[in-house]
């Protein structure tokens, strides 16, 4: 549970996500022991003049979100980095509370007016929400279902690059899941719409929050039925089969994408 709005006693030491849009403040090793700031509040400057909250633990002590407007906080040995540069850790922990900090602010800096009459909001003390002091209307962090899938067929597995990736990197489809849609409807269409082929035998993998800004994905796996590629130009770049141990550069460990990857690998394998 988030505890919104408090800052943790002078003597004690914390774990510190200090963020900033989407940046997080974070060593540029790999191998340093404090991937993070870790001490107590007059350890981080400003700390209390800022909005804080606890979100939870991270390697089994209190971790603390400090949130601010501007990346301007300076402290020795750590840089401001983009949240996807957290991956190269490997620490699926340690990215996933960064990103509920940032999801975290990004809600508070896009709920300052009441969506129903417009006036100014507060932050309630209780839980995380915002509350409009005229009409009362409460608001909670948004959050939008989408669904990743990677088909396979034999020991093939069917491989995309979006308009949104980086060059040369391969992933497996995905996409957000419509009103009064469930997540296996999501799964055909999507395909179907990206890249022309019909799926069978879904089968549900596991879950990952995607913290640009605000999605919660479904993974799964799914077997090719029938169709030829024929590719969505506004979204798909290029597509195509790939053997399952001759793949091109894929997702880092630690997101969910790589994990359907492993999961299609064991399958074939097995």
């Amino acid at each position: 549970m988030i505890k919104p709005d408090i800052t943790p006693p002078d003597e004690h030491a914390v774990w510190w996500f200090i963020v900033s849009g989407t940046q997080v403040l974070a060593t540029a090793s790999e191998n340093d022991a404090e991937p993070i700031p870790y001490g107590n509040a007059n350890f981080i400057p400003g700390a209390k003049s800022e909005y804080t909250a606890q979100i939870g633990e991270y390697r089994g002590k209190p971790a603390f979100v400090l949130s601010l407007t501007e990346p301007t906080l300076v402290l020795g040995g750590y840089a401001w980095q983009p949240l996807r540069q957290l991956l190269r850790f490997g620490d699926s922990e340690l990215f996933a509370i960064a990103g509920r900090g940032c999801q975290l602010q990004h809600f508070l800096t896009t709920h300052q007016f009441c969506g129903k009459c417009g006036t100014q909001t507060v932050q309630d003390r209780n839980e995380l929400a915002v509350l409009c002091p005229e009409c009362e209307f409460r608001c909670y962090p948004r959050i939008s279902p989408c669904m990743i899938v990677a088909v396979y067929r034999d020991r093939q597995i069917l491989l995309a690059r979006g308009v949104r990736h980086p060059e040369g990197l391969y992933s497996v489809l995905a996409g957000f899941v419509e009103s009064g849609e469930s997540f296996e409807q999501c799964v055909h269409r999507e395909v179907f719409e990206e890249v022309g082929v019909r799926v069978r035998n879904i089968q549900y993998v596991t879950s990952q929050p995607w913290p640009f800004p605000h999605s919660l994905m479904a993974g799964f796996i799914a077997e090719y039925d029938s169709g030829e590629l024929d590719l969505q130009d506004d979204e798909i770049v290029t597509a195509d089969w790939f053997d399952i141990d001759q793949l091109p550069k894929t997702p880092p460990l630690g997101t969910i994408a790589a994990r359907l990857i492993a999961t299609v690998k064991a399958e074939v394998s097995a």
